[in-house]
């Protein structure tokens, strides 16, 4: 176990029980959090993803989203957290590149994802995967979507970055410094791999200064046109943060269950 700012990290995910990391169909594996014990045959998977963090996840923020999962559990269902790559949190370390000025959203990671989540699927023998992540996560889960056509098949995507130079020009003015981000693809410029009807629902709090709600809405907007079933809605009140407090996530996952189970 390393140490480091003291906060101690987990093992690599090499190390962890079975049900705690999954292969990412390359050279590695992802860190898991099982939200409860698992189904070994679950009909629906849903997986959420944690928002950016200069490769490091702490306790408090784990606690955040096994939270939000309780409130998505259901019976013949399973609900995992998921450790993005090169992260390193108390769960465990995942494998891959996490880039410590967060500038990760590159083609191998979104790769590494979408073979853990094929694996995932596959070992709980689901029918379904919807993928719900905030910020980073959610820039992820869009962009599994586009480069990754049929390895889930919904997503809730919360205050998502979904046009990333728009976005990150917006940061840099905010901080008065920083450049664009050369390593990271942008969701927006995927949208047409995305598989006609995947219903998706994007929602940003309307006090939201990071993401704003425009990166999210254009997003929206484009992939509508391109036959996606997606829509967008405001989280009156909330922030960047407080959108994972939003008491109507657990709806809006129900609401994509009845979507792809009419």
């Amino acid at each position: 176990m390393a140490l480091m700012c003291g906060v101690s990290w987990g093992q690599s995910c090499t190390e962890l029980p079975a049900e705690k990391t999954v292969s990412d169909q390359k050279d590695g594996c992802l860190a898991l959090v099982p939200v409860g014990t698992p189904l070994a045959a679950a009909k629906t998977l849903v997986v959420m993803l944690h928002g950016d963090g200069q490769g490091q996840l702490g306790q408090r923020q784990i606690d955040r989203w096994t939270a939000i999962g309780r409130s998505l559990s259901a019976p013949d269902r399973n609900v995992f957290f998921m450790i993005r790559p090169g992260y390193q949190s108390p769960a465990g370390n995942s494998s891959g590149w996490a880039n410590p000025k967060d500038d990760d959203y590159t083609a191998e990671n979104m790769a590494r994802v979408a073979g853990a989540l094929t694996a995932l699927k596959a070992t709980y023998k689901s029918e379904k995967l919807i993928l719900v992540g905030h910020s980073g996560g959610a820039a992820t889960s869009a962009l599994v979507l586009g480069k990754h056509p049929a390895v889930a098949d919904a997503a809730l995507l919360l205050s998502c970055p979904c046009d990333v130079p728009p976005w990150r020009d917006h940061r840099n003015a905010q901080r008065g410094r920083g450049g664009p981000w050369a390593n990271s693809l942008n969701p927006l410029q995927f949208i047409s791999g995305i598989l006609a009807g995947t219903p998706v629902v994007a929602v940003t709090g309307s006090q939201d200064d990071n993401t704003l709600p425009e990166f999210a809405r254009r997003w929206v907007e484009q992939a509508a046109a391109k036959g996606v079933k997606s829509r967008y809605e405001n989280a009156a009140g909330l922030n960047h943060s407080s959108i994972q407090q939003w008491p109507d996530i657990h709806h809006k996952v129900s609401e994509l269950v009845k979507d792809l189970y009419p």
